[in-house]
């Protein structure tokens, strides 16, 4: 799978082609400059003694002795506090082409390396944060290495970003009842409500449909 991310990403690396999809370049736009569009230079790098719930860590796709590759190809995962990293990774299953896990920090370090830390300079809401990785910890969604990727999960849980997923099962505080949604494939924003899908545009009128960038 992350052999695959990584030469959809080089492909990717075409301005030309960046441009005809939004959500494609913004998850260029910050794994390169640390920058979101419509929101400019928000983040800072900051020190992994400092660690904050909302962090978000980037991690090398590639542990060889490749500096080119440990450089262009991360993978993104939020600090929750206590430990915790969430993140969304594609699978091989076609049943499951995506999964959102929680797991410990220090077993995710082991397996995948050192990671660099990025903080939103203004800070995060946490009460708004903690409810999206409530959300998203009942959702369903499908890894897409363009418009759907670890790195619009992890904006999206910031409030930065649309994050295409099914909610699948979410029990609201004060409610014992739990309800399914109709919504398949929508995006998630603020609030747990699912939007409409923006229509796919045909690649070939040069429009750039949201098709299959970093893990």
């Amino acid at each position: 799978m992350e052999k695959h991310s990584k030469n959809h990403l080089l492909q990717m690396l075409d301005p030309a082609k960046v441009l005809h999809n939004t959500r494609e370049y913004v998850a260029l736009k910050f794994l390169f400059t640390k920058s979101i569009p419509g929101h400019g230079d928000i983040f800072e790098e900051v020190s992994e003694s400092e660690l904050q719930p909302g962090d978000i860590l980037l991690f090398p796709m590639d542990r060889s002795n490749d500096i080119v590759s440990r450089i262009l190809f991360k993978h993104a995962a939020v600090y929750c506090g206590d430990g915790e990293v969430i993140h969304f990774q594609g699978t091989e299953s076609q049943q499951s082409p995506g999964v959102i896990t929680k797991e410990g920090l220090v077993k995710m370090k082991k397996e995948r390396g050192q990671y660099q830390v990025y903080r939103k300079k203004d800070g995060v809401v946490l009460n708004d944060f903690r409810h999206r990785v409530r959300t998203a910890m009942n959702s369903e969604a499908k890894y897409d290495p363009y418009t759907n990727n670890c790195i619009h999960f992890a904006l999206y849980l910031l409030g930065l970003q649309e994050f295409y997923s099914n909610l699948v099962r979410i029990q609201d505080e004060g409610d014992n009842s739990c309800s399914d949604t109709a919504a398949r494939g929508r995006p998630i924003r603020d609030g747990g409500q699912a939007q409409q899908e923006p229509p796919p545009v045909d690649v070939g009128s040069g429009q750039g449909a949201e098709k299959p960038l970093a893990e």
